[in-house]
């Protein structure tokens, strides 16, 4: 071998080196399946990502057992749809790893180039990448997305109701515009505590806090447990603006239309995860039953409806109580 042969060769292992180095810091798996003898060559990364051992031997029967189940199909039409093409052409598709012993699996994009020749495929090379941060990424966002269309759709049915009943009671246009600014002030603050909070649910005595406020807070009485409730956010406008609503019957038919009358909140016995809570008034002007649903009733059974929320309103003479049932929402 001259000099120069030498030299060439050195400078092809050179520059093998550094692709080789350049594939090892990217973090790119390498595989290459040898169809007619169903031998898989897969690097030491490549092995990695799909939970291989080092040393083992593979053949293309391995490889599915490699994929998640529910994945399967989905790659074997990949190879299928790639294979029929008449150049055979590229490869590209995404799949989870089979779950390992912690029951997590892994997100990979393989992309190969299908080899063929007179005689039919004869191999299959490719790359493949972990996209399991991305994919993680994509699925949040979606579940953000889909949080927040459900609540446009409960707050778009809060309000269509919250206008109509507002419509049916009001005598005048100024009643009108007065109640219905009253009730949808209630709404904004009730969001605003859905915003400060970071996880799914908000403690009750927050939400108590900022809704009864205007009726002066001084005549409630909250009970043992109460404040410790937890809401779920997806039910905390609704909630916010049944408070808001009993308090203003209150004020105007029941017991807080008495100087000595007051409200009491408290908490009854319930189902493991569910919620019993109380609002019973006391020392107020007689009762009687009104000839239809109120305002506070119907705005509970369209928001919490598919909650599994209701509420149960009794006209006792002695005073008003209604007896409120949802779901605790998660800690």
């Amino acid at each position: 071998m001259n000099a120069d042969e030498q030299d060439s060769i050195d400078s092809l292992r050179e520059r093998l080196r550094r692709l080789e180095a350049a594939v090892e810091a990217s973090g790119i798996g390498i595989w290459e399946w040898d169809v007619p003898t169903g031998v898989l060559t897969w690097n030491a990364r490549n092995r990695e990502l799909l939970g291989v051992t080092p040393h083992q031997s593979l053949m293309i029967q391995d490889y599915p057992g490699q994929v998640h189940p529910e994945d399967l199909e989905a790659v074997r039409a990949a190879y299928r749809e790639a294979a029929d093409r008449p150049d055979g052409g590229e490869l590209v598709f995404e799949f989870r790893t089979r779950p390992g012993p912690d029951g997590a699996s892994r997100w990979l994009q393989q992309r190969g180039r299908v080899q063929k020749d007179a005689h039919g495929i004869r191999r299959v090379v490719g790359a493949t990448l972990d996209i399991t941060d991305r994919k993680t990424i994509e699925q949040r966002r979606n579940l953000v997305f889909g949080e927040l269309a459900h609540r446009a759709r409960n707050g778009f049915t809060i309000l269509m109701t919250l206008v109509s009943q507002t419509a049916r009671s009001a005598t005048d246009v100024k009643a009108f515009a007065d109640l219905l600014m009253a009730r949808l002030q209630a709404m904004v603050d009730s969001q605003d505590l859905v915003t400060e909070v970071a996880d799914g649910s908000l403690p009750l005595g927050d939400l108590l806090g900022r809704a009864l406020t205007p009726f002066d807070a001084s005549r409630f009485d909250i009970g043992p447990g109460v404040r410790e409730i937890h809401v779920a956010n997806d039910a905390v406008v609704a909630f916010a603006l049944l408070l808001h609503e009993l308090s203003t019957n209150a004020v105007k038919y029941g017991a807080l239309s008495s100087p000595t009358g007051r409200v009491l909140l408290s908490v009854l016995g319930a189902p493991e995860g569910e919620v019993h809570l109380r609002w019973q008034e006391l020392g107020g002007p007689p009762v009687s039953t009104p000839s239809k649903r109120g305002f506070g009733t119907r705005l509970l059974d369209v928001s919490l409806r598919n909650n599994g929320g209701r509420v149960a309103a009794n006209f006792d003479p002695q005073g008003f109580q209604a007896d409120i049932h949802f779901p605790m929402g998660e800690l």
